[in-house]
């Protein structure tokens, strides 16, 4: 029998796991050292468009419950290149604007700065017109949506803040980081639109 063998063999999948876990961030939440946050990807519907006038079929999205002090995050994915990229949100059951507390704000993070946001350190936009699609949300639907943006290379992510305070997180599955249940949730459907763009046509570098 070859022992050496057998010693490697024994010591080669325990490895092999620790290796996964710590690549794919089980030892580290939702920062995974590969860049790997564990999110879904966006709902991406191709129907959003600058003045938007038609109703959006949220029939075919799921609503998410998102509580005070929290956050709800979804991967746009790889980016790089020109392109026009907007948002929708349509906000369940809420009667009047005054409802929605001025905190909860949408916007797109590149990598770098959702880890940031994450963390609970300073974060910003990689892009100034980035900047322009943050937005308040306010009762029944809000939107957003540029053409021409160029997006360097680099991942994206769509985010709603509700106020999240990463010292006083607790993080409930990958893909809902939620905060206290205290005080009332918001509800909401919504849908990204992310094109790469044929026109020719830049806003911004």
């Amino acid at each position: 029998m070859d022992t050496n063998r057998s010693l490697v063999d024994v010591y080669s999948i325990p490895i092999a796991i620790l290796f996964l876990l710590i690549t794919t961030g089980g030892f580290t939440g939702n920062n995974g050292l590969s860049g790997d946050f564990g999110l879904d990807y966006c709902h991406d519907k191709d129907n959003i468009t600058v003045n938007p006038v038609i109703m959006m079929d949220y029939d075919e999205t799921e609503r998410t419950v998102l509580h005070p002090n929290s956050f709800f995050a979804c991967e746009l994915g790889y980016v790089n290149g020109v392109v026009d990229l907007g948002w929708n949100i349509y906000t369940d059951d809420i009667g009047t604007p005054s409802e929605i507390e001025p905190w909860w704000q949408v916007m797109i993070l590149n990598h770098d700065n959702y880890k940031k946001f994450v963390n609970g350190e300073t974060y910003g936009f990689s892009n100034f017109y980035l900047s322009d699609l943050q937005s308040s949300v306010g009762a029944g639907e809000t939107s957003e949506y540029k053409v021409g943006i160029t997006l360097h290379s680099d991942t994206y992510f769509f985010v709603v803040d509700s106020g999240y305070e990463a010292q006083s997180r607790g993080l409930i599955g990958p893909n809902s980081p939620t905060g206290t249940s205290a005080g009332s949730p918001l509800y909401f459907y919504y849908m990204v639109d992310l094109d790469y763009d044929t026109s020719g046509v830049k806003t911004t570098n």
